[in-house]
């Protein structure tokens, strides 16, 4: 089946034209017109629900996209962005999008069937160019936890580099001076973030990167304990463990436990998110906080000021900050 993208490139123009061209948004010269009806003849396109969804009226409705209903993670975006909405006299729609590309293009043209007037999206798996794309289509959006430059007023973010440098620093500062490192899924940007901030606090430390200490996993826990028997099975040495999110800290911690490690006393592990079982495990967990609550506020905030309806300053970069717990033992009160 042909996508906006075939269209575009057979007509020669951008997909945002072949949007405007479709949904009649803006003006298009006459003969980029003629290209891109032309090329969607040949090709037998047919335009989705996202042209379809471009009605006059509105609904009072504001469709969420996350990847999965459950957990913590997204179903406190879930709540907080409902709660928020509500207050704003808006309902919400909500689809959750998987962990494929094509099953979160589905869910926005769910969504768009449903003729939402905004979207406010946890899209990782999708393209810049067709995030870029629907855009321009017309409809309002807000992206969490992303960072497009095209998008740069439509993103809202945490400062992940600044989180993954604090966390690391709060482990050189009790004297681990050997610190291991299970990264997230390397192809998503908030992954490299929090990679690059435990590089740039070892750095900073006048410490050596080795990357025999550092294991990619993918934000799971089945992932993360994964990663820490592959650091364990390298024999190398290592005192501390940062684990760029609570689930991959959790599945290291079994790990670690499995294998007749005493957390912390022998082995110091720190997370990131401080998601709700982060302080009921044991030992509780010492993390970033991810600040989703306040993330949820700017995002309806921000949404809500597209829409038309208020003017209002919005954070776009949010900060994280240490949650101290029992996970992190401090080396030097011990010499």
């Amino acid at each position: 089946m042909a996508t906006i993208k075939d269209v575009s490139e057979l007509a020669g123009v951008s997909q945002a034209t072949v949007s405007r061209v479709i949904n009649g948004t803006s003006r298009v010269s006459h003969d980029k017109k003629l290209k891109v009806e032309k090329a969607i003849k040949e090709l037998g396109y047919r335009p989705n629900s996202i042209a379809q969804a471009l009605a006059f009226s509105r609904t009072g409705s504001v469709g969420i996209m996350v990847p999965e209903l459950g957990g913590p993670f997204y179903s406190g975006i879930l709540h907080s962005v409902e709660e928020q909405l509500r207050r704003f006299g808006y309902h919400v729609v909500v689809s959750a999008g998987s962990l494929s590309e094509s099953s979160q293009r589905e869910s926005i043209e769910f969504l768009l069937s449903r003729r939402v007037d905004a979207l406010i999206m946890h899209a990782q798996q999708l393209s810049d160019d067709y995030l870029i794309a629907l855009e321009d289509s017309g409809i309002p959006i807000v992206l969490l936890n992303r960072f497009i430059p095209e998008m740069s007023d439509s993103c809202i973010t945490i400062d992940n580099e600044l989180g993954g440098k604090i966390a690391t620093q709060y482990l050189l500062k009790l004297g681990h001076k050997h610190v291991a490192c299970i990264t997230g899924p390397l192809d998503k940007a908030d992954a490299r973030g929090r990679l690059q901030g435990y590089r740039n606090a070892l750095i900073d430390a006048g410490l050596h990167y080795d990357e025999v200490l550092v294991s990619e996993a993918g934000f799971t826990e089945e992932s993360g304990a994964s990663a820490m028997q592959k650091i364990l099975r390298r024999k190398c040495k290592f005192t501390a463990v940062f684990a760029s999110n609570d689930h991959m800290a959790l599945g290291a911690c079994e790990v670690l436990t499995d294998e007749g490690y005493s957390v912390p006393d022998e082995i110091s592990l720190i997370g990131f998110d401080d998601i709700i079982f982060a302080r009921y495990l044991t030992p509780k967990l010492t993390t970033m906080n991810f600040p989703i609550e306040q993330m949820s506020l700017e995002a309806v905030q921000l949404i809500i000021q597209k829409l038309g309806k208020n003017k209002c300053d919005v954070n776009f970069k949010l900060l994280p900050s240490l949650v101290v717990r029992n996970s992190v033992k401090d080396l030097l009160t011990t010499l």
